[in-house]
């Protein structure tokens, strides 16, 4: 069967691209699938972005054309993103293709009841007519059933290679690391609060915090952390990924990721797949990785009290952090494992393949 997937450049900062980067690295011909990619988002200026959709959007048409696929597997986020993928998505239907609507936007009910009528009436005509609605876990799976009942849900949980590593306790020295883009809803803002809160209990001798990422708050965040004199304390390393990131991950022993908005953070499941316990927030579906008490902790998000505090209890108590390590681990790899993540997407396409085969057999055998 032939695949057309169509999401942002790789060169696009974001947890989108993580999971694009994985689906482009596997080896699709094994699985039988003939997988082709077209990026229709490029971060750059309006009339640049502007071009580049237009373009995309030509190349699509004429894969339709030419390619002939069976599917396309769409990724979406919310905006600027839905809207094209609105008009791609009518594109295919008036091709007769099957599509799949993957979800990122940890935003999108928010942006829902912030839109106007029309655009409302377009969120949920997108959600009731594409042929799969594929969500990152139940939470999300409820908020996209509270918008449009009739939308064909299916949960795929975003995945992570297991590597043969684990991180280790340390005693002399306890590496914090944050890993994301830097925007408000990060709450990294309450991160460098949470710091302060440290450094006047004179409870930071043996830790280091690294904010790896870049973002419309990256000079805002910096600023506030010269201002608090915290510049002995955190590193900012800018955006990070690649070996760099694996690197990173691999010399750190907490993660830490206090969102106000989230779907399923690959920067979690990447932590968790090393052993980091993981400090983050209840939102999303960010419990279905981090389970309170068992392989780190959940807080409200914006309690910058209850942030300081476990980050000083994971640090000061050794036997507490193996056990939350060795937690962390064993869920990357029963729950959140490649394979189990390729064969569940394997299986769905073939499952909407066949469908859309014996319905084409249906429509040929009803005309004669």
């Amino acid at each position: 069967m032939k695949v057309l997937m169509i999401g942002s450049n790789p060169s696009v900062r974001g947890g989108i691209t993580s999971v694009v980067t994985q689906l482009l690295d596997h080896d699709w011909r094994k699985d039988g699938i003939d997988m082709k990619f077209i990026p229709t988002y490029l971060e750059a200026g309006t009339c640049k972005k502007l071009l580049y959709f237009i373009q995309a959007y030509i190349k699509i048409v004429w894969s339709l054309i030419t390619f002939k696929p069976d599917l396309l597997h769409i990724h979406m986020s919310y905006k600027g993103s839905f809207q094209r993928k609105y008009m791609i998505h009518k594109l295919c239907k008036r091709f007769g293709r099957k599509d799949i609507i993957h979800l990122h936007g940890s935003e999108f009910k928010k942006y829902y009841e912030e839109s106007r009528n029309k655009t409302k009436s377009k969120i949920k005509e997108l959600l009731r007519d594409c042929d799969s609605m594929m969500v990152l876990g139940e939470e999300w799976d409820t908020q996209v059933k509270g918008i449009e009942p009739a939308a064909k849900t299916v949960v795929v949980r975003n995945a992570v290679k297991i590597p043969s590593e684990t991180v280790e306790w340390c005693n002399d020295f306890c590496q914090v690391l944050f890993l994301g883009v830097l925007t408000k809803r990060k709450g990294v803002h309450d991160l460098l609060d949470a710091v302060a809160m440290l450094e006047k209990q004179g409870a930071l001798n043996k830790i280091k915090f690294v904010i790896a990422g870049s973002g419309v708050e990256e000079e805002a965040l910096k600023k506030k952390c010269s201002e608090m004199q915290l510049e002995g304390y955190v590193e900012f390393l800018g955006w990070t990924a690649g070996k760099k990131k694996i690197e990173l991950l691999k010399h750190s022993q907490v993660l830490v990721l206090p969102s106000y908005n989230e779907g399923l953070p690959i920067a979690i499941l990447e932590a968790i797949s090393f052993g980091l316990p993981v400090i983050s927030t209840r939102v999303g579906d960010i419990s279905s990785s981090v389970i309170d008490c068992e392989n780190g902790y959940l807080i409200t998000p914006g309690d910058v009290s209850s942030l300081a505090t476990m980050i000083g209890r994971i640090i000061s108590d050794k036997e507490l952090y193996l056990r939350l390590s060795r937690n962390a681990r064993k869920l990357a790899e029963e729950k959140f494992s490649e394979e189990k993540f390729f064969d569940l997407l394997k299986e769905h396409y073939f499952n909407l393949y066949e469908e859309n085969k014996n319905k084409k057999v249906k429509k040929i055998t009803f005309k004669k």
